[in-house]
């Protein structure tokens, strides 16, 4: 008899741990600041905020002070509020904590990106990023920006609405959608202006809610599990990457 009731409580436990192992796990919350790649494609570097060189693959976690640095690269992030950015070829962005320093989300330092950025409601702090030249502040928008080799910003709008300052005397600039401005070393932005009908215009469309993934095709375009690239585009990044000023 001790040796059936051992064994009936043998098989108790077990099932019990099968039971448990079943269980959906609560996905965890990631730090703020962080960013996650979504996509990616072509030359991508990643490098931790200890320098460690990353992998850059679908899911791949960045914490706050992380550097990304593309050449002829692209890779589309999404960041822990939900925004979402693409960072274009010959770029060099770091990914920064909100609660921190100047409450940045993140910096451009060279090159552009493409921004969608969650709405803000209520009391919600702003969306806030820095380059060397300029501070660009928004509450829910889809907007660009470029800095230059001469570090000259440029920011144009194509939803909402986007605070720019400079870092000279004057008050910052809200831009509309189809307007834009730029700010160069210690001086104020120039005075909002109407945006032109260039044939990279169409990059606006790359980055929408919900939608994500790098040439803005579809979920059957990504990057498949195993592949030593992201996923192909109609709309090449590194073929649309503005000329430097």
């Amino acid at each position: 008899m001790t040796a059936i009731r051992h064994m009936f409580l043998g098989m108790m436990a077990l099932f019990v741990l099968a039971g448990a192992s079943g269980q959906n796990v609560e996905p965890t919350a990631l730090p703020v600041g962080s960013a996650t790649v979504a996509e990616w494609k072509g030359e991508v570097a990643l490098h931790s905020a200890q320098g460690d060189a990353m992998s850059a693959q679908r899911g791949t976690v960045l914490a706050a002070e992380s550097k990304i640095d593309t050449t002829k690269g692209s890779v589309l992030l999404d960041l822990q509020d939900g925004s979402q950015v693409l960072v274009k070829p010959n770029s060099h962005v770091v990914i920064k904590a909100p609660n921190q320093d100047q409450g940045y989300w993140l910096e451009l330092l060279l090159g552009k990106i493409n921004a969608t950025i969650q709405k803000r409601l209520g009391n919600t702090p702003s969306f806030r990023m820095g380059t060397p030249t300029a501070v660009i502040t928004v509450r829910g928008t889809r907007f660009s920006v470029e800095v230059n080799k001469k570090q000259k910003t440029s920011v144009e709008v194509f939803e909402g609405f986007v605070e720019v300052g400079g870092f000279g005397q004057g008050p910052p600039v809200t831009l509309r959608p189809g307007f834009s401005t730029g700010v160069e070393q210690n001086r104020n932005p120039e005075p909002p202006r109407g945006m032109d009908n260039r044939g990279d215009r169409e990059d606006e469309n790359r980055i929408k809610p919900g939608i994500g993934n790098v040439g803005g095709r579809g979920e059957e375009d990504r990057q498949k599990p195993g592949s030593q690239s992201g996923p192909p585009s109609q709309q090449r990044p590194d073929q649309d990457h503005e000329r430097d000023e």
